[in-house]
């Protein structure tokens, strides 16, 4: 079933680019629009997630490109991995909203202590799963949240 569903995403996002060519009258201007999935809560994130870790955002890495949108990578420090396994210390792509909207939500997010990251692993290396649900603020006791916060993504 992991698999299906980012099949689905990846295919809707790819699907989205080939149609999000725009004209004007001046010549061709392009945007990227992307359809990301939608995950009813984080334990559906989690599930569809190569791995999930408990950690925080240490700072900006630099950045990267994802479907011809600029993407902010970030470093962070993984305290314990809840599904998968990796390094302490990771770059993570936080993935382009879509529709040219800067937005960054592990911007939004660094600072706040501990995070559940939800990731997928990349040829480029690891990402979060989605723009609007790959990171939520963990827990008290370090776990997934049973429900997504409201003023997070905004």
């Amino acid at each position: 079933m992991n698999r299906n569903r980012r099949g689905l995403a990846l295919g809707l996002a790819c699907a989205t680019l080939m149609l999000s060519g725009c004209s004007s009258t001046l010549g061709v201007t392009t945007h990227t629009c992307i359809d990301w999935i939608a995950f009813e809560t984080p334990a559906d994130a989690a599930e569809e997630a190569d791995a999930v870790v408990v950690g925080r955002i240490s700072g900006q890495a630099g950045t990267t490109t994802y479907m011809g949108m600029t993407a902010t990578t970030w470093n962070v420090e993984a305290d314990t991995w809840l599904e998968g396994k990796g390094e302490h210390e990771l770059v993570v792509t936080s993935l382009p909203r879509s529709c040219d909207d800067p937005g960054d939500t592990m911007s939004r997010l660094q600072g706040t202590e501990p995070l559940v990251l939800f990731l997928r692993d990349a040829s480029s290396g690891w990402e979060i799963v989605t723009p609007w649900q790959g990171v939520v603020p963990a827990t008290p006791d370090g776990g997934i949240p049973p429900e997504w916060p409201a003023d997070v993504y905004e």
